[in-house]
């Protein structure tokens, strides 16, 4: 059976914009923390450069910072990896804490701790972004460990000059353990709402894939056809059953059987020109769901199939000829849906049944379209 004169269809431009991936996503957070950043550590250097202060911070550390929060800028911007430049970073931060911590812990009074308590807020950055970086399990142990180094070294110090721990001091002390368990709960909570949608996706995955040639399964299939319902879209469907396909099974055994049924799906999408929605249908029956495809593009698409079939050798099997039938909702380009009432999933696939089924009627291997009932 032959069709129309065969015509390549355009397809609709996509409306989709391009994709961000987690990585560029991940530049673009730290390109802004390193903005922030960048704003905070000048407001730091004028506001001690204006008190007069000397301390080691001020006057080594906040310009270090600023070249490496520079530095780290320049290399995102330029597109660099964005895994070791977050390394850096965090080692520099790292290393700007503990300075801090020494500094004032190793001064005349480490109990300034209390007032100069920017250490102790930089070691709850420093453990954020730990977070971000790390596993939860491997962040929660490093903010651990930094958190009773930063603790221990100024109680330590007190305790070698015998003098008192003052109650301000152990304030901070406990308002920071208690921040650090606020994100360390926010991050397991975070982790296992994560964990979860992934679970609930593959579980959604699962429900509408065949487990065998990994297309969409009927149920996904049906959310393709309720997209072509939409009175603003329309388009053409396909049904395909591979000919005498028991004697397939029969001959070579299921296993060959099931070699060809994924072949027959991959032979299928590698086929259609048009964009749409490939499926298995059941047993030896696929689906090709067309958005905005019409009728004569629709028939174009069932030769295609025809002869992509008919043209191709399984291994050890030989030819498997396709018999396809057509039909397209009544609102598809080019068709006048007139007084008939629109169309519904259950009628739409009536028609491409019925369709298929007058191919099988007339022999097979071939392809017949049905319009209206």
């Amino acid at each position: 059976m032959t069709g129309p004169p065969e015509r390549r269809p355009v397809p609709p431009p996509s409306r989709d914009g391009p994709l961000v991936t987690p990585e560029e996503l991940r530049r673009r957070a730290y390109l802004l923390a390193l903005a922030a950043g960048l704003i905070v550590l000048a407001l730091v250097y004028t506001v001690g450069h204006l008190q007069g202060r000397t301390d080691l911070y001020t006057g080594v550390f906040i310009p270090a910072l600023t070249i490496m929060t520079l530095f780290s800028a320049g290399w995102l911007l330029a597109r660099r990896s964005v895994t070791v430049i977050e390394r850096v970073m965090f080692i520099g931060m790292n290393v700007a804490h503990l300075a801090q911590i020494l500094e004032q812990s190793l001064g005349p009074d480490p109990n300034g701790l209390a007032l100069n308590d920017s250490p102790y807020w930089m070691l709850v950055t420093v453990c954020m972004v730990a977070h971000l970086i790390y596993s939860h399990r491997t962040a929660a142990l490093y903010s651990a460990a930094a958190y009773i180094v930063s603790c221990a070294l100024p109680l330590g110090a007190l305790l070698l000059q015998a003098r008192p721990v003052t109650a301000e001091l152990l304030r901070v002390q406990l308002t920071v353990s208690i921040t650090l368990i606020f994100v360390h709960t926010l991050a397991w909570y975070r982790g296992q709402f994560e964990a979860q949608r992934a679970r609930l996706h593959l579980a959604q995955q699962l429900a509408h894939t065949d487990q065998l040639t990994g297309l969409p399964n009927r149920r996904g299939l049906y959310q393709a056809v309720e997209v072509l319902l939409d009175p603003g879209a329309g388009g053409a469907v396909l049904l395909l059953d591979l000919d005498h396909f028991k004697r397939v099974n029969d001959r070579h055994g299921h296993q060959t059987g099931d070699r060809v049924l994924i072949g027959a799906g991959q032979l299928i999408t590698a086929t259609l020109e048009v964009p749409g929605v490939v499926g298995r249908w059941g047993g030896e029956e696929f689906m090709a769901v067309l958005p905005g495809t019409d009728l004569l593009g629709a028939q174009v698409q069932a030769a295609r199939l025809c002869r992509a079939f008919a043209s191709h050798a399984w291994p050890g099997v030989g030819c498997v000829t396709v018999s396809v039938g057509v039909t397209v909702t009544r609102h598809a380009p080019g068709l006048s849906a007139g007084t008939l009432p629109p169309d519904s999933l259950p009628t739409l696939i009536a028609r491409a049944d019925r369709a298929l089924y007058r191919v099988k009627e007339g022999g097979r291997n071939g392809w017949h379209a049905q319009r209206e009932p």
